[in-house]
């Protein structure tokens, strides 16, 4: 029996353990949560994550909050940050249901680009913050049953990976059933990690089971009780959904310790604390580049197009898309078309001389939102006409070639590749004649003699339609979105994504013949499998789904048969099959990015502009063989820490550092409780008149007289939230006696008046002065330093004893952000140490890197700006990261190579790395470079293009660092090194004045 494929987990992402810190460090300072067992029948038997009488100190928040923004951008973690000015809370009221209670809740914000594993890095948040806190109950709240199977199928397949990294800690994951409320007990009742995933519609509205008594729990708690008695840390994945009045009083209702935001494409980011931008994700090669075949490359579509796209009224207005001819080319466009307009006239194409507009008509279907032109055609928004097959046949003969060529390619690597097509009617691939699936059938049996992977295999054997099935008997199968509008819908939505989470691995194994998948447009967020090589768009309307959806299905870098990650960028390509043109499909993509706030990525290319080809002539010369062989040696470095030079280095810089004074020290209690008395004063005909009464825990008193009548709204009169509601349902008397009936069912009568209590939320006020010198435990910073900085015990103390007093006793008045800069500071100057002391050593018999891996004879590069190289590069085109980069080669080096000075030139593939230290990061050089000198000696030299030379200037210390650290490398090597820009024109000499001036040791 073949092995089972088990997808594995690198633990050491730089960025994503940035994320994971940039929560973590947001509580800093507060006290550990010892989990006390209690004993049964207390409290309902509830383990709450802080004491019932407590809060997070929301200036302790905002503090560290400005703390890690700072740090985040001076060290260059993730995209950079906006400051904030304040600590954002959501304060509002709870859900009608649950009661009148309004609350504060801090939200934090994580944003993180499609494909670098936000589940992994939130998942892994709980247990940092089980560790460091001792926080143990936790709610992930999804908005569909799409991602509540993702975030199942990724707890259970992360849980090894998590038991190795956190001493065997294991996870309770609770699947929230409406129909299973006696888990909640579990919940509640746990003193371990437990997390419970729910949908939102689980807990939105006043019907669903979470609000109703039921026998399966014990105690007078309604089941939502027992979850506001934990006090949950809430994590939203895909946090855009939340976003309505209805949404965030549902969280609310949860009475949440904090929240945390997770997604690619937020709308409101409250308290960002980490930011991963599409750009900065393609840039660090963290998910896959994309290419584009349009409609136009596909290259044998001589037939017109034409599609209804939507039906638009007042005015009856029917959006086409359609090909018009400007300045003698076609070009996809979207027409507008009112009764009796002409097609020709507005697109200028003689394929539509006959279409004039006869009728247009709306419906709620799509099928029956039609246009009929007096020439007897009609379209329906669910059908084109013209090129339909003849579009489909194209792209799904395309991406069936594509697929297999990519698999003859990467199955030496042990990776399977996957393609997916969306459609967005089920029927033409079910049904007994579908289309779509008739036509995949013909273009597979065609193709695959061509290929030994697939030269024994049937069409029927390797493709698989994702749709949840029909019952007997239902007349076809229906399709469903994720939106499901009722119970049948989400039922079977429900059955669809079972079968598609849990077969993930399966299909990533060459056991599993499958490998083409048929996929609805429900599949739109919340799947996606890492292997998807080709995305196929066969939508017969204009994709309803975002370009940045389809595309995120195939973002995340492959995977091989052992489950490990192909970091070759080479290989990590996704080819996306667009049922529109090339330029429409980019410029759609282009402006989401945009619309959504983010910069976005290099534009995708099509194949062919994408391809490098290498030269054989420049790669074989003896030029580029000798060079290689000095820059291919395996290479360690060591670092000798002169112990007495780096404490009095640490000394001098604590000595001088800045620690943060101590704050004032803020209430805890900050729920104020509020009893209203609600009085009726007398009723006259159609109105009466309320004496409403308020006062809290605080001794402060308000009193409300109204005139009402029926339908007021005492909520809207009294501008007071707490009283929702009380709306005017009836007034008269009965029996000779006034009353005044809610439609709450509360009646108000004269000598009978009504009182409730409720809580509210008050925002803490941050005082200016500093506080009096009051003194705190002291956490044990000798070993948390120790285990930062890897430095002994024994230093640390030495570091400590000989600073000065002054500064030593600060740590009294605030431990925790005295202990943050200390460390800040001990990690710089060893960063700095570090660089002044380390040796390299190089190994001149033994090669690290197999140069047919590295320079491969064709590089695919479809979101790189490639320039033409010139007859001295080793590529025919080569990639440019910047404007600087750009201007270097195209000002400085191909004019050399006309004078026949340059020999050859190349560009350091990504995969060629100089160790270094963990504390300095790993460096990729930028140009290497063969020239004569005097015409006759040939030098070897290595190139770093900056917008400037002097190393101080550079943006990010850590850039500084790794250029010191390549001077003593290269140097060792004997090749020269050195820092130019666009217009350092002395490039090619071997020192610079301005470096060489700079203090390197």
């Amino acid at each position: 029996m073949a092995k089972k494929l088990t997808l594995q987990y690198n633990a050491d992402q730089q960025f994503q353990l940035d994320a994971i810190s940039s929560v973590v460090d947001l509580f800093e300072g507060v006290p550990y949560q010892e989990q006390i067992e209690l004993p049964v029948g207390t409290m309902n038997d509830v383990t709450p994550n802080f004491p019932p009488d407590e809060f997070l100190d929301e200036i302790l928040l905002f503090d560290n909050l400005q703390r890690v923004q700072e740090r985040n951008n001076d060290e260059s973690r993730g995209s950079e940050l906006e400051f904030s000015d304040d600590l954002y809370v959501d304060d509002g009221m709870v859900l009608e249901v649950a009661g009148n209670d309004s609350i504060r809740v801090p939200h934090f914000t994580v944003e993180m680009e499609t494909g670098t594993g936000k589940t992994y890095v939130y998942i892994r948040t709980m247990y940092e913050l089980k560790k460091n806190y001792g926080f143990t109950k936790f709610i992930v709240v999804v908005p569909s049953v799409a991602i509540y199977q993702g975030v199942i199928k990724s707890l259970k397949t992360m849980r090894n990976h998590f038991r190795q990294l956190y001493d065997n800690q294991d996870v309770a994951v609770i699947e929230y059933d409406s129909t299973k409320l006696g888990e909640l007990n579990t919940f509640a009742n746990s003193n371990d990690l437990t997390v419970m995933v729910m949908t939102i519609d689980s807990f939105n509205k006043a019907s669903n089971n979470i609000y109703k008594h039921t026998e399966k729990l014990q105690g007078e708690w309604k089941p939502f009780e027992y979850i506001q008695a934990t006090r949950p840390i809430i994590i939203l994945d895909e946090a855009q959904n939340f976003e309505t009045n209805k949404a965030k009083e549902a969280i609310r209702t949860l009475k949440p310790l904090f929240v945390l935001r997770y997604s690619a494409t937020h709308r409101e980011t409250p308290n960002l604390v980490y930011r991963l931008t599409p750009i900065d994700a393609f840039r660090n090669n963290l998910v896959k580049q994309i290419e584009v075949i349009g409609i136009s490359e596909l290259g044998n579509l001589n037939e017109g197009i034409l599609r209804l796209l939507e039906i638009k009224r007042n005015p009856m207005t029917a959006v086409l898309r359609a090909l018009v001819l400007d300045k003698g080319q076609l070009v996809e466009r979207d027409i507008s078309l009112k009764q009796g307009e002409n097609l020709f006239t507005k697109t200028k194409n003689s394929d539509y001389e006959q279409f004039i507009v006869e009728e247009i008509r709306y419906g709620k279907n799509e099928e029956d939102q039609l246009i009929i032109f007096e020439n007897g055609i009609t379209l329906s928004v669910s059908d084109s006409m013209l090129s339909k097959e003849s579009i489909f046949r194209s792209q799904i003969e395309r991406t069936i070639s594509v697929h297999m060529q990519r698999q003859q390619a990467l199955k030496a690597q042990g990776i399977k590749v996957l393609s997916l097509f969306f459609i967005d009617r089920v029927k033409n691939y079910t049904a007994n004649d579908g289309m779509i699936k008739r036509l995949f059938d013909e273009s597979f049996e065609r193709l695959k003699r061509h290929y030994d992977e697939f030269r024994e295999l049937s069409a029927d054997e390797v493709r698989q339609g994702y749709f949840s099935k029909p019952k007997v008997d239902s007349p076809e199968e229906e399709a469903v979105d994720t939106d499901g509008k009722n119970q049948k819908q989400r039922e079977m939505e429900k059955q669809a994504f079972e079968l598609i989470m849990k077969d993930k691995e399966r299909l990533l194994s060459f056991d599993e013949p499958v490998s083409f998948i048929f996929a609805h447009s429900a599949l739109k967020e919340g799947w996606d499998n890492p292997n998807v090589f080709q995305i196929c768009t066969l939508n017969q309307t204009s994709s309803t789904m975002k370009k940045r959806q389809e595309i995120g299905r195939g973002l995340r870098l492959a995977v091989d048969q052992e489950g490990k990650r192909a970091e070759n960028h080479d290989i990590n390509i996704l080819t996306v099959v667009a049922n529109e043109q090339y330029e429409s499909f980019v410029s759609r993509l282009q402006q989401e990015y945009i619309e959504d706030g983010v910069d976005a990525p290099p534009t995708p290319k099509p194949p062919e502009p994408s391809e490098v080809r290498r030269r054989d002539e420049i790669y074989k010369s003896g030029e580029f063989t000798e060079f290689w062989k000095k820059l291919n040696k395996k290479m360690s470095y060591k670092v000798t820490v002169n112990d007495t030079k780096l404490i009095e280095q640490c000394v001098e810089r604590l000595n001088q550092a800045k620690f943060p004074s101590p704050l004032i020290e803020i209430t805890k209690g900050r729920f104020i409780m509020c009893e209203y008395k609600i009085s009726l004063v007398s009723v006259e005909g159609e109105s009466a008149k309320l004496k409403i009464e308020m006062q809290d825990s605080r001794g402060n008193k308000k009193l409300f007289e109204p005139l009402i009548m029926v339908n007021d709204d005492l909520k809207k009169e009294t501008k007071d939230d707490h009283l929702r509601g009380f709306k005017v349902m009836h007034m008269g008397e009965l029996y000779g006696e006034p009353y005044v009936k809610f439609t709450n069912e509360i009646i108000v009568k004269k000598f009978e008046p009504f009182k409730f209590q409720t809580e509210k939320a008050e925002k803490p006020k941050k005082q200016v002065e500093q506080a009096e010198k009051s003194t705190y435990p002291i956490p044990d910073f000798i070993t948390r330093t120790a285990n930062e900085t890897n430095l002994t015990k024994q230093t640390i103390v030495e570091i400590f004893k000989r600073m000065s007093t002054e500064q030593k006793e600060k740590i009294f008045y605030n431990p925790e952000g005295w202990v943050s800069t200390f460390l800040s500071e001990i990690r710089i100057t060893l960063s700095d140490h570090i660089v002044d002391n380390i040796e390299f050593d190089i190994d001149e018999n033994t090669e690290v890197y197999e140069l047919d891996e590295l320079f491969p004879i064709m590089v695919k590069q479809p979101q790189k700006e490639l320039i033409e190289a010139g007859k001295a590069g080793l590529y025919d085109k080569v990639q440019v990261d910047s404007d600087v980069e750009r201007d270097f080669i195209e000002n400085l080096i191909k004019p050399d190579v006309e004078k026949d000075n340059t020999i050859l030139y190349f560009k350091f593939p990504p995969k060629f790395k100089i160790l270094l230290p963990k504390i300095v990061g790993n460096y990729n050089p930028d140009w290497a470079i063969v020239r004569k000198y005097d015409g006759k000696l040939k030098l070897e030299l290595v190139r770093e293009t900056k917008g400037g030379v002097k190393l101080e200037d550079l943006r990010f210390p850590q850039e500084k660092r790794k250029i010191l650290c390549a001077m003593k490398y290269f140097e060792k090597i004997g090749v020269s090194y050195r820092v130019v820009t666009s217009n350092s024109y002395d490039w090619m000499e071997l020192t610079e004045l301005e470096q060489m001036s700079l203090d390197v040791n």
